[in-house]
């Protein structure tokens, strides 16, 4: 049995971060054939990303224009797995250097591998991961950078999705795991639960 929640992940403040993280994870698990989860990045109504998965398989398939990172297979291959990013990493335009690379839906293979199980064992960059996906997506003829955190199982096609965020400036970097900053009325009250713990202590 793998704990999809529970991990503490590191996280930084920008104050122009949309985030989301849902009341339990989105489980990305079928003991049968091929289910989809269409995932609204940005809340418009329309999915920029959509997870697809069945006993064997989990991927991601960015619809539209939209992108996300991974890690270029060796040649004569084309393409390569999702990229697990550790917290901290900058995804932004630049990112798709250095082995990786910002790749969209191909006609071929629309899914981009989180993992494969096969008899012999699971394969893809992300198998036994509990991290941050890069993603770059459009709206409203902008382009915009977030991350999704990711948890997948070292065991075989189980999966969950456990948060996300962007950030909101077209164009903008974000830091894998950035969360919006605190406001100062929720940094005020912080500073006086303090002060009437200390004074009670």
């Amino acid at each position: 049995m793998t704990t999809w929640l529970g991990f503490a992940q590191p996280s930084w403040s920008q104050g122009t971060i949309s985030y989301f993280q849902p009341t339990s994870p989105i489980l990305l698990h079928t003991e049968f054939f091929t289910e989809l989860y269409p995932l609204d990045f940005d809340g418009d109504g329309i999915a920029e990303l959509t997870f697809g998965y069945d006993f064997h398989f989990i991927g991601v398939r960015p619809e539209g224009f939209n992108r996300v990172l991974i890690v270029l297979s060796p040649p004569p291959n084309v393409g390569g797995p999702v990229m697990p990013l550790s917290a901290g990493f900058n995804i932004g335009a630049d990112s798709g250097e250095g082995g990786l690379a910002w790749a969209a839906r191909s006609s071929l293979d629309p899914f981009l591998t989180l993992v494969q199980s096969f008899d012999s064992g699971s394969g893809g960059a992300f198998v036994g991961q509990h991290a941050y996906m890069g993603v770059e997506f459009e709206r409203a003829g902008n382009t915009y950078y977030g991350w999704v955190l990711l948890q997948i199982s070292e065991f075989g096609a189980f999966g969950s999705i456990d948060a996300w965020a962007w950030d909101t400036r077209p164009g903008a970097p974000i830091l894998a795991g950035a969360v919006p900053e605190p406001s100062s009325w929720t940094l005020l009250a912080l500073g006086a639960v303090t002060l009437l713990f200390a004074k009670r202590k």
